[in-house]
């Protein structure tokens, strides 16, 4: 097994890393991009230092993956995740605001609304009776809290 690691050239370590960052095109979510760029750097290393050993090599791909694995979950992956629409699939927290008719009334603090096709708990310090108008002015989990208007 050892011979076949000391066989080791640029290019097997050129198309590791290639098939490295395409395993992550298909959707690794950022897993495959370190290990691929590690891959790569290890391939630079060994065009530039053709006679390094084995173990320096997977010492240097081991390495290398990890701090560009860290790399990207540092500063990168933060980037990835920022969005326009921060409330996009929390359906719940787009309802604040809106103003609707209780659908039961309010009775120790709970209720039912209905908006769109759901029916929703809603949450109240006060009683409130069924058909007023209220205003959803927060979420708890799955609840909202409204208020009377």
């Amino acid at each position: 097994m050892f011979e076949v690691l000391s066989q080791l050239e640029s290019w097997h370590w050129l198309s590791l890393g290639i098939l490295l960052l395409l395993g992550e095109v298909l959707g690794a979510g950022g897993f495959l991009l370190g290990i691929g760029i590690g891959a790569l750097c290890v391939a630079l290393m060994m065009t530039i230092l053709p006679g390094l050993s084995w173990q320096a090599q997977l010492m240097w791909f081991g390495i290398l993956s990890i701090v560009s694995t860290l790399v990207y979950w540092k500063r990168f992956r933060a980037i990835n995740q920022a969005t326009d629409q921060p409330l996009l699939n929390n359906r719940a927290a787009r309802l604040v605001g809106r103003k609707v008719e209780l659908l039961e009334a309010v009775v120790n603090g709970k209720g039912k609304v209905q908006i769109e096709d759901a029916l929703w708990t809603v949450l109240s310090d006060e009683d409130i009776d069924s058909g007023k108008a209220v205003e959803i002015v927060g979420v708890d989990g799955m609840s909202l809290k409204v208020r009377p208007l």
